[in-house]
């Protein structure tokens, strides 16, 4: 596959991305309820218009072309891979995308790796380069995120991350995104999956620095605070939420993810309160600390309650 850019396999993923060219056209940021944002997000922009075919094609670029522009079966073109071994890479992979599209992502994940492993020979790569560039698909990067994506190495890695996730296998995910240059949406999925994988220490380390530029980095901060308040960090969880609801122009949905983790935040939920020197010494179990808060936080209430209701008086 041709014109796919590949970072460090194995480096720290970043949201700071140097390129003046993405493959990122657009996200959508919206409220996952009864999955009607999501219908809106799932469509291929791509295919509403075809490219024409030259006259002088062969047999595999019109097999191809015809699997990939007009049908949504994935079937198409893992006969064509078969039939055609030096195009197998690239079939896969369009496979895998038309799977990932009928949200069988079991199959999407077993087809994408395939065609990410396999070789395209140079025809199967001018093929996507004349005729693939324009093919964008909606990915989601977290739990009510998605991303308009051109047909690149970032559209077919990060479908494949979702995929797995979806099936369970987060460490597998994780590795997946890890040759991808840096950008906000595999940022935003890297720190998703971290989160998963209860790895607060790593969501911090890469959210360092963020500032709420667009819908994408709000939800990451607001991934961010949470990893914070897990930590115990409440002073930096803050700080991470107003960021994520300083601009005004911010997605609804991203807001209303804010406003709930502030207000967890304010309750004291999930506080860490166990000190390694307290659990070798034989002090309390975090089954008791965390009723101690619970209690604490009552009488709290209740202080306050008292308070309010004896300045009404």
């Amino acid at each position: 596959m041709v014109g796919m850019a590949s970072g460090e396999l194995g480096r720290q993923p970043s949201f700071h991305d140097p390129r003046d060219l993405t493959p990122f056209r657009g996200a959508q940021v919206y409220a996952p309820v009864r999955g009607f944002g999501r219908r809106l997000a799932r469509r291929v922009s791509g295919r509403v218009r075809a490219p024409k075919l030259r006259r002088a094609a062969g047999r595999p670029e019109r097999l191809v072309h015809a699997a990939v522009f007009g049908t949504d079966e994935p079937e198409r073109l893992i006969l064509a891979a078969r039939a055609y071994p030096g195009w197998s890479g690239l079939c896969y992979v369009l496979a895998g995308l038309h799977a990932y599209r009928a949200h069988q992502h079991a199959q999407a994940a077993e087809l994408l790796a395939r065609g990410l492993n396999g070789t395209s020979e140079p025809a199967a790569a001018a093929f996507a380069a004349e005729y693939l560039r324009g093919l964008s698909h909606w990915i989601e990067v977290a739990e009510g995120v998605e991303v308009e994506v051109r047909f690149s190495e970032e559209s077919v890695c990060l479908a494949l991350a979702h995929s797995l996730r979806e099936i369970g296998r987060p460490e597998d995910a994780l590795t997946a995104l890890a040759p991808l240059p840096p950008s906000l949406p595999a940022a935003l999925a890297s720190c998703r999956l971290a989160e998963v994988l209860g790895r607060p220490l790593d969501v911090v380390a890469w959210t360092a620095g963020l500032t709420n530029r667009d819908d994408l980095a709000a939800a990451l901060l607001v991934l961010r605070a949470r990893a914070l308040r897990s930590l115990g960090r409440r002073g930096d969880a803050g700080t991470a939420l107003r960021e994520a609801l300083r601009r005004r122009r911010t997605s609804f949905a991203v807001k209303n993810a804010a406003a709930t983790e502030r207000a967890l935040l304010m309750l004291g939920v999930g506080r860490r309160t166990v000190r390694p020197w307290k659990a070798a010494q034989g002090g309390p179990t975090p089954g008791e600390l965390r009723r101690a808060d619970d209690s604490e936080a009552r009488e709290a209430w209740l202080r306050d309650f008292e308070r309010l209701t004896g300045d009404r008086g």
